[in-house]
């Protein structure tokens, strides 16, 4: 793999351990690496083994897809899908099944919301 690569591969590392608030010494604990290990592979100086990037998604919450994908090249709000989800997946890890239920339920019904306001803004129009 290119430099250009391993550079894009580690901004998506760095910048899913900061959504969850890990520093790179608790990445490297929760995927079982050298801290220093994690640093290299952030600032793209190391491409990491496909065992160590498993490790490494386990870790953050987040299929090893999503880290090899490249980059999107449009800019519909449709390609924020993935990092939507990968931020989802990280929200309820660890959660129960009950809370997460919950949680959706919540969700539907701010959809729900956000829709009935679009047509009385459109009944307004």
């Amino acid at each position: 793999m290119s430099k250009e690569h391993s550079n894009q591969l580690g901004e998506k590392i760095r910048r899913l351990r900061k959504q969850m608030g890990l520093t790179q010494e608790e990445l490297g604990e929760r995927a079982n690496i050298h801290y220093s290990y994690v640093g290299q592979v952030e600032r793209g100086d190391k491409m990491p083994s496909l065992k160590t990037l498993k490790k490494l998604a386990a870790a953050l919450n987040t299929p090893v897809q999503y880290l090899l994908e490249e980059p999107s090249t449009y800019s519909t709000s449709e390609n924020i899908l993935p990092e939507v989800v990968a931020e989802f997946r990280q929200l309820i890890a660890g959660r129960s099944l009950d809370e997460v239920r919950f949680c959706l339920g919540l969700l539907r019904e701010i959809l729900q919301f956000l829709d009935m306001q679009k047509e009385l803004d459109r009944s307004e129009a």
